[in-house]
């Protein structure tokens, strides 16, 4: 199996790089890419002995965060050069933004929820060498009993609080530059899972019709949370407009989405055998 889209504790995951190729050796997952939000630590701390493993093929990749009015945007690059100094550089700069955007979302949901964490745990979160966002605060909200998992913690509090300060918000970067900074590491530059922007199928293709003009590689077309119908319906786009297809789990662990696999997606949806993107 095949699964590009993967995430570490780098960013909002629950496992180590090691721990998750280990896994993908012993449950016949052969190609994978690492694809934390906004941060490529990940690569820098891949154990040497699984570098040239025949068993595994490991992808470099990252996802993107973009800014738009509605929905969410991620923007997934893959191939990228880990050490290129422009891509190093954003996201030092975007890890600081994410840190300013937590603090945002803590202050709303005090003022609104009175909720309020230990110093000493907001102190590990902050010092966390990692992109944050609202899984961690989801896991606080946990510890604290305010709510039993990461969906009610959102469905109650965080959805809530970042669209009040959405257009506060300083995280991410245009998609513009998304693709600037991943094609000048020598990636590949692709729209992560497409049914997160909110747009009808129309309104979908004029833009992936733009992105396209502006590097676009790639759509993510196999993803955990679709349907067989959209699968099949994001193929047909891309072979439309000649682009590439990937495809992964999104994968982050047992707390923040307990019910997606390794490979196999949400109860066993995804069993990837082929990808354009991999030729």
């Amino acid at each position: 199996m095949k699964d590009l889209h993967i995430h570490t504790i780098y960013s909002d995951g629950e496992h180590s790089p090691n721990e998750i190729i280990e896994y993908c050796i012993n449950n016949n997952i052969d190609t994978i890419s690492f694809t934390d939000h906004d941060n490529i630590s990940s690569y820098n701390n891949i154990d040497l002995k699984y570098i040239n493993d025949n068993r595994i093929k490991i992808v470099p990749g990252i996802e993107m965060t973009a800014k738009v009015d509605v929905g969410q945007m991620h923007i997934l690059g893959y191939y990228i050069d880990i050490k290129n100094e422009g891509l190093n550089d954003i996201i030092k700069e975007l890890n600081i933004r994410s840190l300013y955007h937590v603090i945002g979302i803590l202050n709303e949901i005090k003022n609104d929820y009175n909720i309020t964490f230990d110093r000493e745990d907001l102190k590990s979160l902050f010092n966390k060498n990692s992109n944050l966002g609202r899984p961690d605060i989801a896991k606080l909200c946990i510890k604290y009993g305010y709510s039993k998992t990461v969906k009610e913690a959102f469905d109650k509090y965080l959805i809530n609080a970042y669209e009040k300060i959405r257009n506060k918000n300083t995280k991410g970067l245009y998609y513009e530059e998304c693709f600037k900074y991943i094609k000048n590491a020598n990636g590949l530059v692709g729209l992560a899972h497409p049914k997160t922007l909110k747009l009808n199928d129309n309104e979908l293709f004029n833009l992936l019709k733009e992105m396209k003009t502006k590097g676009l590689d790639f759509i993510e077309c196999y993803h955990s949370t679709f349907t067989k119908e959209e699968t099949e319906k994001y193929i047909k786009m891309a072979k439309k407009l000649n682009l590439l297809i990937s495809g992964g789990s999104d994968y982050h662990g047992e707390i923040i989405k307990p019910d997606i696999k390794i490979g196999t997606g949400k109860n066993e949806n995804l069993n990837i055998k082929k990808l354009t993107i991999l030729n």
